[in-house]
């Protein structure tokens, strides 16, 4: 006969209930299936201390869905790639090239696909499997780095294949960036959607750090084709991530028509929404005049700083440092109600920082200044993309968030009109004057906002005196 055999000190954790082994039941499967308890039990025991919960790390809330987990894991090695191969990019040009136009002409074609597919971009998220899009864009990504590799490693690559790929890219990126942002959406509740956005923006800019680091080394020890070979590979994770996931099954719109008439009902939602048009508008404002400010930070390094390549790196790193500790602080914020002010007081922010970095002449306060600038530029990014993800009908999520990404097209262009009056009143005046313009618009927007909000509230009594007068 089998008795209640007792287990130990571990019995009081590691098993929630004891039971008497029936006498009728096989006494050695019995023990077997205790034992397999005792086990599992305490395993589960050990990993609760040693491991702290995601439900106990309010900056880590919303690691605890599994899908979202996938994409950022996979997301983090594949943007490092991405980094690392425009290193490795700009490095090529110069090498081919010698020519800073040539630089300026390949930045133009990687940069000139979202004003050109971006709505376009926008419609297929909407229209087709937001994953199964995101698989397409990352393989064909995945071969235009293989493409790079070969071209390199064989010697054949040219100034124009450097253009061409570089176009392509743009468009893969234009899809893929959209795509990817609507995923989120779905990926975790709408109370957690700032903390994701928060999240991602923290992997992304540590991917800014990490890639080019990763690939300076590369191009010293193999080469430059070696950072397009690493690059290439670094799809594979996030192709496989994005396999393990486990989403529903895509619903087909009942209503599907043309996809030019999707892009139409985008812009037509844009323009109809005026909450939408404000964030799209001061975004594009901002990408015109106050976000080329990077490609300029050489100038003030040499010309009014007088530092060398160790000083500037510290500069180009300071950007980089204030937006990780914005990302790191909204995923940190439990409530935040995300609306225009915040977004405006975020840009405000940003366009005085760019005025106070034109005018300093010390280089702790250019380092702060342009810390500053990083922080708000990612305060008002993230905030902008949760506004337009909690306030968007799904079925038009990816068209209105490939408006708002057509911003990036413009830093082209805002490069060209910064470069032509840094020329001629000379850069710091015409920082000061980019940051102004930035300024007067936030500020606009906030007061017209405000007024927009004071008439909605006075529609909305009128709206319920009208209802209380026909109920009498």
């Amino acid at each position: 006969m089998c008795s209640e055999t007792a287990i130990g000190p571990a019995s009081s954790y590691a098993v929630r209930r004891r039971d008497t082994i029936p006498v009728k039941q096989n006494c050695a499967s019995a023990l077997q299936r205790l034992r397999g308890s005792v086990r599992i039990e305490s395993a589960r025991f050990i990993v609760q201390l040693t491991m702290p919960s995601f439900r106990n790390l309010r900056t880590l809330r919303s690691l605890k869905h599994r899908n979202f987990r996938l994409l950022l894991e996979g997301a983090l090695i594949s943007s490092s790639g991405d980094f690392m191969q425009n290193v490795a990019q700009s490095w090529l040009v110069w090498h081919v090239s010698r020519s800073p136009v040539a630089i300026g002409v390949v930045a133009f074609f990687d940069t000139v696909p979202r004003l050109l597919v971006g709505a376009l971009g926008g419609a297929i998220a909407d229209r087709f499997d937001r994953r199964r899009v995101l698989m397409i864009t990352q393989t064909a990504a995945m071969i235009q780095a293989f493409i790079y590799w070969l071209a390199v490693q064989f010697e054949v690559i040219q100034l124009w294949h450097i253009a061409v790929l570089a176009f392509f890219l743009g468009i893969v990126n234009t899809i893929n960036q959209t795509s990817r942002q609507s995923l989120v959406n779905s990926l975790v509740p709408k109370e957690e959607l700032l903390n994701a956005i928060g999240l991602q923006s923290s992997v992304f800019n540590f991917s800014k750090i990490l890639g080019p680091s990763a690939g300076g080394l590369i191009i010293a020890s193999v080469g430059i084709a070696g950072c397009f070979l690493v690059n290439a590979i670094s799809f594979v994770f996030l192709l496989f991530n994005l396999y393990l996931m486990e989403l529903p099954p895509w619903e087909k719109r009942k209503d599907q028509q043309n996809i030019w008439a999707d892009v139409k009902e985008g812009f037509h939602y844009l323009l109809s929404n005026r909450r939408m048009l404000y964030i799209v508008g001061l975004s594009y404002v901002i990408a015109t005049f106050g976000a080329p400010y990077n490609r300029f930070v050489p100038i003030f390094a040499t010309n009014v700083l007088h530092v060398g390549a160790s000083g500037f790196g510290l500069l180009m790193s300071a950007p980089g440092v204030g937006a990780t500790v914005a990302a790191l602080v909204l995923a940190s914020v439990n409530k935040l109600r995300v609306g225009i002010r915040s977004i405006c007081v975020s840009s405000l922010g940003f366009a005085v920082s760019i005025a106070l970095f034109a005018f300093s002449h010390n280089f702790f306060l250019s380092f702060l200044f342009l810390a500053m600038i990083g922080f708000c530029q990612i305060a008002g990014r993230a905030l902008s993309n949760t506004a337009i993800q909690t306030s968007t009908p799904d079925h038009l999520l990816g068209r209105v968030l490939s408006l708002f990404f057509m911003d990036r097209g413009l830093w082209s262009l805002g490069s060209m009109l910064i470069g032509a009056s840094g020329a001629v009143i000379g850069m710091d005046w015409t920082f000061a004057i980019c940051g102004a313009v930035c300024a007067i618009t936030a500020t606009a927007l906030l007061i017209v906002s405000r007024r927009y909000r004071a008439e909605l509230a006075r529609q909305r009594v009128d709206l319920s005196a009208i209802t209380q007068q026909s109920d009498l």
